[in-house]
């Protein structure tokens, strides 16, 4: 009865500060259930040992999309990582003392080994080096540097562009 005669005589600002608390009460309650449900991982290993493919992969499992600006950006990354995988075929296949299958791909790799690495990739300028890179992939050079990439990094150096 008591608690009736307080809560009939409120003003309704004090209605109204008495909604927002119970409000803010119930959200606090939501958020520490989904904070005990949260799952946190460290993930250990060393570079380009996976950890970040295994997170976008987990992004895409668990229905997580990508925005459209996350994707501009991967695809600058694998424009970046296919030039750079190549320019470490050539290097290697130099160092290993492989001769080129086709001479004129000296050319080609010289192009290639052009890319300024702090120069952005984006679409129009990695088109340019597509036939090279392609023309490169055939000859049997790279292909057997390619085979012996034990022997050496493949993939260095390899950064998101932000």
């Amino acid at each position: 009865m008591a608690e009736c005669f307080v809560s009939c005589y409120k003003s309704e600002e004090d209605k109204s500060k008495l909604r927002v608390s119970r409000a803010i009460d119930r959200q606090l309650e939501k958020d520490k259930v989904q904070y005990r449900r949260t799952v946190k991982i460290l993930l250990l290993g060393s570079g380009e040992s996976g950890k970040s493919t295994f997170l976008k992969q987990m992004r895409i499992i668990h229905g997580n999309n990508f925005v459209a600006e996350e994707l501009k950006q991967f695809k600058l990354v694998i424009y970046g990582n296919v030039v750079k995988g190549m320019k470490v075929l050539i290097d290697a296949r130099n160092k290993l003392r492989i001769p080129w299958g086709d001479d004129r791909n000296d050319k080609r790799a010289a192009f290639i080994f052009g890319y300024d690495s702090n120069i952005r990739l984006e679409e129009p300028v990695f088109a340019q080096f597509i036939p090279a890179i392609v023309e490169l992939w055939r000859d049997t050079g790279i292909r057997t540097a390619f085979d012996r990439r034990r022997e050496f990094q493949l993939v260095r150096d390899c950064t998101i562009v932000k």
